[in-house]
């Protein structure tokens, strides 16, 4: 068993490295004609790496089939080309082309028995991963060399030669290398990609979703705490203008009352006829004054005359009670003289 080995004083990213590959890897199988070896690779599930030796290759077109039937009719070939009783075989399809390598499984099997609970892959499908756009070139696995022939980036021809052969062209496998991806992986890793972009969306919608829902709880709190704002200063202005009309009935009343009333008062009491008596209630409001006092034998018509030429009062109306010898007298309260004239 080859296992990797370092320092305990190497730099941080060789600890890294060596620390990720040892919770990373599995363990392989490299099996040719003469030996069988055991060591890590970095995969995610154990494999056995056959040589190209122990395996047949063909590469068949299958363009003139219908994408839904080919499967079907590689292993209809498998069936037509394998010369073993119990075959075992590793296919990898280019477009409409697949590669497929037959192997002895039964032999395989004696040879190490745990093969069947693993992945079985030949070495010269690594090569797949690095296509030729046309041309030959000469491929060293694990024993041996293969030649193979490329067009179009696809594998048309391939032959195993036991004994090396020197060559500008040459690509050497690394037997660690990870497995080809196979069509149908490739499609899971693509439905895997677009569920995980769609659960990332998903994430990003609710995400949205729940901004959009708080922003709009705190708009409506907002616009709550607007609205009682609102309320408030419309109670506030209310009581302000009550205050200010309060203040301004005041004021007048004030100055109305201020070293004016006692004057009024003691020039209307002289302008009386003498008839008049005790004033039994007396009502000063801005713009109308009213008496109500005692007069047994009152005549309106002297009390007009009286109140008008006193200068203070307008529009005087007497209303005399017969029943109880009272006087009803109103009038409106000039500022000054120069007002009535």
């Amino acid at each position: 068993m080859i296992t990797p080995s370092f320092s305990v004083c190497g730099s941080l990213p060789q600890r890294l490295y060596h620390w990720l590959f040892r919770r990373c890897s599995s363990q392989q199988w490299t099996i040719d004609r003469d030996s069988i070896r055991q060591q890590p690779y970095p995969g995610l599930r154990p494999r056995v790496l056959l040589s190209r030796g122990l395996c047949l290759h063909f590469s068949l077109n299958f363009d003139k089939i219908p994408a839904g039937k080919r499967d079907q009719a590689l292993r209809q070939q498998l069936l037509l080309l394998s010369p073993f009783a119990e075959p075992g075989h590793y296919a990898c399809w280019q477009d409409a082309r697949a590669q497929l390598w037959i192997w002895d499984q039964a032999a395989l099997r004696q040879r190490l028995p745990a093969s069947d609970r693993y992945s079985t892959l030949p070495d010269s499908a690594l090569s797949l991963d690095f296509p030729l756009h046309e041309g030959e070139r000469l491929v060293a696995g694990l024993h041996g060399q293969e030649w193979q022939r490329w067009q179009n980036r696809q594998l048309i021809d391939s032959r195993w030669h036991a004994t090396p052969e020197s060559g500008d062209n040459l690509l050497r496998l690394d037997p660690v290398q990870r497995t080809p991806l196979q069509a149908a992986d490739r499609q899971l890793l693509q439905q895997l990609a677009f569920v995980a972009c769609t659960a990332l969306l998903l994430v990003g919608l609710l995400l949205q979703g729940g901004a959009w829902l708080d922003l709009n709880r705190q708009r409506h709190d907002l616009r709550e705490q607007l609205a009682g704002l609102e309320e408030d200063n419309q109670l506030q202005a209310q009581a302000r203008r009550r205050a200010l009309q309060d203040r301004q009935l005041w004021q007048t009343r004030r100055d109305l009352l201020q070293g004016s009333q006692s004057e009024l008062i003691a020039r209307l009491g002289q302008a009386l006829p003498p008839s008049a008596g005790l004033w039994q209630r007396y009502d000063y409001q801005p713009g109308r004054l009213q008496i109500f006092l005692r007069d047994p034998s009152p005549d309106p018509r002297d009390y007009v005359k009286r109140l008008d030429a006193t200068g203070l009062l307008g529009g005087v109306q007497v209303q005399p009670e017969a029943r109880n010898d009272m006087v009803t007298l109103q009038a409106i309260p000039l500022p000054d003289r120069s007002v009535r004239q």
